[in-house]
């Protein structure tokens, strides 16, 4: 069962305005929303803390058209900035908007919340993230492979990753792949794990849990129910080039949906 988030409050407006300032010069990730309830997030990049017109603000910058379009009759906005083992959650009143940027002026308040060490974000449809067994390379004709095309049968033991996180992934497949293949413990120094835009990277991963399940359906009186298989997958002592990756891809999947 994951552990509670660890949530505090920060309310020195000198503290405030010191984070915010460092969260600009490592030009961190920003996910505006009209309030906490809005199903849409802009993306941007905290640019800088500066006084217009006699106010402090923050400048968010990189905002795409799309994204200025939403927010741009927001008096107030809540922001989230984008790391990887916490996050920090602050609403604002909006200054105004100008290029593709926008000033709001610096919060009263900031919420810091620590997530689990290894949270999990779910690879979005339109992207796609793999991994593949050093030692395991079944046929495209083999009845447990995925289906395969004429040309790419070297991608047949590609397993295509449902959750990723940095501690490992979970798979889920309606062939069986290497469910029943490979046994639970399975232990592979030479895995490949291969990132949208990214050279696929060298991790060392264990199977730690295959399940089969057997999903049923009054939908289709002709096929009554689907088999499932699923399989999970933990990394062993990361190199300092894999969890760099790893870092970069967990940011953008977890802002992929945002405009």
């Amino acid at each position: 069962m994951a552990s509670p988030e660890n949530i505090s409050r920060i309310s020195a407006p000198e503290r405030i305005e010191r984070l915010l300032g460092k969260a600009c010069e490592a030009k961190l990730g920003a996910m505006m929303r009209l309030n906490e309830a809005d199903t849409i997030a802009v993306r941007g990049t905290m640019a800088d803390v500066e006084t217009l017109d006699g106010i402090r603000v923050i400048k968010i910058g990189g905002l795409s058209v799309k994204g200025m379009q939403h927010l741009t009759h927001a008096s107030q906005c809540v922001v989230e900035l984008v790391m990887m083992d916490a996050k920090v959650v602050f609403a604002s009143f909006v200054i105004k908007f100008f290029g593709d940027a926008m000033f709001m002026t610096i919060p009263a308040e900031l919420v810091n919340i620590e997530r689990r060490k290894n949270s999990r974000v779910s690879v979005p449809a339109n992207q796609a993230a793999f991994l593949s067994f050093s030692g395991w390379h079944p046929k495209a004709t083999d009845l447990i492979a995925p289906p395969s095309v004429f040309g790419f049968e070297g991608f047949a033991g590609w397993i295509r990753i449902g959750d990723l996180s940095m501690g490992g992934i979970s798979a889920q497949m309606l062939t069986p792949g290497p469910v029943g293949q490979l046994e639970r413990g399975f232990n592979d120094r030479e895995s490949r794990l291969h990132l949208p835009s990214q050279e696929p990277i060298k991790v060392h991963s264990i199977i730690r849990w295959t399940k089969r399940i057997s999903d049923w359906t009054r939908s289709n009186p002709a096929n009554k129910y689907t088999r499932i298989f699923k399989i999970g997958c933990e990394f062993v002592d990361l190199d300092q080039k894999a969890t760099t990756v790893l870092h970069q891809a967990i940011r953008d999947f977890s802002t992929a949906n945002a405009v």
